[in-house]
């Protein structure tokens, strides 16, 4: 009867408006020394495409309201560097639903056939999981047109078809896995006005890190000031007067994502399941809200590359717990099986966040990899905790061109440093690890 509740809740609400309420934070506390046993639990990933972390209020935004993710943020490990593989929906979503980067994927940018996973024998987390005897289900799209496993995945619309096919699939007794995937920061945006009217344009700030700052940062990092994914179309960066506008808009998105986020949540509470399902929430890429005069993703700066990710394990995560360690969405795979008791595949690029939850402070990668391939080139990139940076090879010249950025000093990474002979040696370092590849930042 509680599956029955929640799931019937999730389908009937999914289109209905949360109210927004203050959000409080507050103090972190301990995990505990050792996790115990979730292999018999339920398993919820929650997926909100193109949600940057530096749009939510528990992750320090004080203007954007999302109190219900900084509500779940006081009952879960809140991961404050966790990056992406590739800066675009589909391939991420490639990469962190099998735990294998882009490169071993074979799909680097959305137009790449996404039935190169089937051909390669790879599976999916559903598939794995299905296999191991957890009911899955999904609710809106998770990946594109893989046209596979059709019989482990029902995929849910909202419609009175999806009431009956819930109901049938509560009354099986086996764990669920339930993926919820949240489109609502595609562009171009649009969200009911209740949300746009409830931000004031006076107090909307103007974009940080204006391109007119950036210092030696080459016009292939930048995209070449196209701007395809958001107001403007391609004829290069928005005008001064809507800047602002077009911030708001995507705050406003945001809070309505949110709004979806805590219907789903409450409903869990409500069924009773909580105590029962692990909990995963995150974005596939982040999004330019005019930083270098850039909108939306696809580049490997910082805001495109880091992405949300707040995890709640009962039994573990019965506070607000900050993990500052170098994770990466590849690692989400792994974690899910390990925590559910499911084997993993022998061939996998990713690695557990299980012990992380029990000890954040431990120290864990060196560094994070992204990948991110354009119609003019190819870059790849490297994220320690203080440095950034990036190869480009241009697909049209036998060219290459390099960023390095402190980011202790230059958060917004306006001064590329890649040709000063003051930070020759750290250049080195990070293009050796660079080229190593992500097997030597274990």
């Amino acid at each position: 009867m509680k599956r029955r509740a929640f799931l019937k809740g999730c389908a009937a609400s999914l289109a209905g408006l949360a109210s927004p309420n203050p959000h409080m934070l507050k103090v972190c506390a301990a995990p505990p020394a050792e996790m115990p046993d979730t292999s018999g639990m339920n398993l919820l990933l929650i997926h909100a495409e193109g949600l940057t972390a530096n749009a939510i209020g528990c992750y320090g935004n004080a203007l954007v309201r999302t109190p219900n993710l900084d509500r779940f943020a006081t009952r879960a490990t809140r991961f404050t560097r966790c990056y992406c593989q590739t800066p675009m929906g589909n391939p991420s979503r490639a990469s962190f639903l099998t735990g294998l980067r882009p490169d071993a994927t074979g799909i680097l940018t959305d137009g790449d056939p996404v039935n190169r996973l089937s051909s390669a024998g790879t599976r999916l987390l559903p598939e794995m999981l299905h296999q191991y005897g957890l009911h899955t289900m999904r609710v809106g799209r998770l990946l594109d047109d893989t046209g596979r496993g059709r019989h482990q995945h029902r995929v849910c619309r909202k419609s009175t078809k999806v009431a009956r096919l819930l109901t049938k699939a509560v009354e099986e007794e086996a764990p669920f896995f339930l993926s919820v995937d949240f489109s609502a920061l595609r562009t171009p945006l649009h969200c009911p006005t209740t949300y746009l009217d409830s931000y004031d344009p006076a107090h909307i700030p103007a974009p940080q890190a204006p391109a007119s700052r950036d210092r030696d940062v080459p016009d292939i990092a930048r995209r070449f000031g196209r701007n395809e994914e958001i107001l403007c179309g391609d004829e290069g960066p928005l005008p001064d007067d809507p800047t602002r506008g077009a911030i708001l808009a995507y705050y406003a998105c945001v809070s309505f994502l949110d709004a979806q986020i805590g219907i789903v949540l409450d409903a869990l509470d409500r069924a009773g399941l909580s105590r029962d399902t692990i909990v995963l929430i995150f974005s596939n890429h982040g999004f330019h809200l005019g930083e270098h005069g850039l909108w939306g993703a696809r580049t490997l700066f910082e805001q495109s590359t880091r992405v949300p990710l707040l995890v709640r394990v009962p039994g573990v995560t019965t506070r607000e717990v900050v993990c500052d360690e170098i994770v990466e969405l590849v690692d989400l795979l792994p974690t899910a099986c390990e925590l559910l008791a499911v084997p993993t595949p022998d061939r996998l690029e990713g690695k557990s966040l299980a012990p992380l939850l029990c000890d954040p402070l431990q120290p864990w990668k060196r560094a994070a990899f992204t990948v991110c391939a354009t119609a003019d080139a190819i870059g790849r990139s490297v994220r320690t905790k203080r440095w950034r940076y990036t190869d480009w090879q241009s697909r049209t010249a036998a060219s290459r061109q390099f960023e390095l950025y402190d980011l202790d000093t230059d958060p917004w990474e306006q001064t590329n440093l890649a040709l000063n002979p003051d930070y020759r040696n750290e250049r080195t370092i990070l293009a050796n690890l660079l080229q190593r590849g992500w097997r030597a930042a274990q």
